[in-house]
Parts: C-alpha cells; structure tokens; sequence
C-alpha cells in the first residue's frame, strides 16, 4: 500500500469518525426550557408564576460515564424561596455565594439511558433559576480512538521512510 493510498483510507476514516452522533430526547416538565444534547447543555426556568412549582428535566445519555450538574439562581424580592434540585436522586446543595446569589453543584457516576434533574420550590410571581449539565463518556468515544490509531500508523510510516546515511571513518 502506497503513501497515497493510506492517506485517501485515513481521509474516508476520518470523515465517517468526525460525523455527529444523532440526537438524544430531552422533556422538560414545567415551564422553562433545556437544550441537553447527549448528556451536555443547559436548563433554566423564567419568569415562573407565584405558589409552589417542580420542574423535572429527564435526559439521556449516550453511554456510562459521569455528570456534572449546576443550578444557579439569585434570591430577591419577587424571586424564589426554598429552592430544592437534585440529580438522580442526589440533593444538590445551594449555597449562598455572596449577595442574594444562591449556587450549588453535583458530579455522579451515571449510566446509560435517562438521567432525571429535578427542581422545587416557591415563587413570589417573578421567579428564575438556570443550571448546566457537562456528561463526561468513561469510553473514549470512535473518534477519539481512529485519531490515536492513525496518528500511530503515520508516525510508523514515517520513521520506515526515513533514510538515514551513515558514514563511518576510521582512524589509522
């Protein structure tokens, strides 16, 4: 196999590593919003009515490894009291971080399939909250490992390419 020849396998290799993995389903219960996208993305929740409410976000990931969840939110007048998040079950602990603004986070071995972040509390008829979810795959993804194999492979070719000339001189 010429140079040429592995470098169009390692182009066609490359290209079908680097396409886009469809799409996982996210539901959001409630009223606000979530763009999580293979276990990664962000939630929130505005502008939420007065009296009691839960916000169930379910999400799914595409393979076993962890998660990071954040929840932020700023607790004012006419905002949100009492707000409670878990992660799977987890209770994720809010924290006041200065001022009126109230933050907390979670990291949790996770597994395959639906993953479910849930939100409670009471709005005074303005309030709000954001979070984000960072999903970190213990498996090196298909990608990961035909960048690895051909970086080895050219690495490979190139040392067997290389002509080194010696020359040895003798001293009488």
């Amino acid at each position: 196999m010429n140079s040429r020849q592995i470098l169009i396998a390692s182009a066609m290799a490359s290209a079908v590593a680097v396409c886009a993995p469809a799409q996982a389903v996210t539901s959001f219960t409630g009223q606000g919003s979530s763009t999580i996208v293979n276990g990664s993305g962000a939630f929130y929740d505005t502008l939420i009515p007065k009296g009691d409410f839960t916000d169930t976000i379910d999400f799914n990931v595409p393979t076993d490894g962890s998660a990071d969840v954040g929840v932020l939110y700023f607790k004012v007048k006419d905002g949100l009291s009492n707000l409670q998040a878990s992660f799977n079950g987890a209770a994720i602990n809010l924290v006041n971080v200065g001022g009126n603004l109230f933050s907390g986070g979670v990291t949790r071995s996770v597994l395959k399939g639906t993953q479910t972040i849930t939100l409670n509390g009471t709005s005074a008829g303005n309030g709000a909250y954001s979070g984000n979810v960072t999903f970190s795959s213990a498996v090196p993804e298909l990608a990961t490992w035909l960048m690895m194999i051909a970086g080895i492979g050219f690495t490979g070719l190139a040392m067997r390419r290389r002509k080194t000339a010696y020359s040895v001189n003798y001293a009488f």
